[in-house]
């Protein structure tokens, strides 16, 4: 077999492994640690962050109330922090973890993260799921203010 040398920049490098298979990504990594992946927590910060994790341009707001426009924009930012991971409520003994709040009179507050694959009870919907405890408390206070236009609008 014959063996091919590259001379690759950082730059380029980080072009390829943008696009590149899990299987090249991985290869590239090896070569180049600064391209190992950062917690996803580091990588979205924002709404924009969110986007750009998953690969999407921005939903059209127009006709759209605030509270509808959050609670979109919650869903983006929650289903890039889960990377893929979905809620399967057929499995009782998956943890599903979602945001409290408490209701103050200067609005809401971020209070804890709870998981119960018992309980029936959904106070904002399957599509708020998150798959671990970390990532729940992580949103429900750097996303409280989304949290907080959805729910008092």
């Amino acid at each position: 077999m014959n063996k091919i040398t590259l001379n690759l920049s950082i730059d380029e490098a980080k072009l390829l492994h943008k696009e590149a298979t899990l299987e090249r990504k991985l290869e590239l990594e090896e070569l180049f640690p600064e391209l190992k992946p950062i917690s996803i927590i580091d990588r979205v910060k924002t709404y924009e962050d969110a986007l750009e994790v998953l690969r999407r341009d921005h939903f059209d707001e127009n006709n759209l109330y605030p509270r509808e426009i959050a609670r979109r924009k919650l869903e983006i930012i929650i289903e890039a922090l889960n990377e893929g991971w979905k809620p399967d409520f057929n499995k009782i003994k998956q943890s599903k973890w979602y945001c409290c709040f408490y209701e103050s009179e200067t609005g809401i507050g971020f209070s804890f993260s709870n998981n119960s694959p018992a309980n029936a009870i959904t106070y904002f919907g399957v599509l708020f799921c998150l798959k671990d405890k970390k990532l729940a408390d992580y949103i429900g206070k750097q996303f409280i203010y989304l949290y907080e236009e959805m729910l008092l609008g």
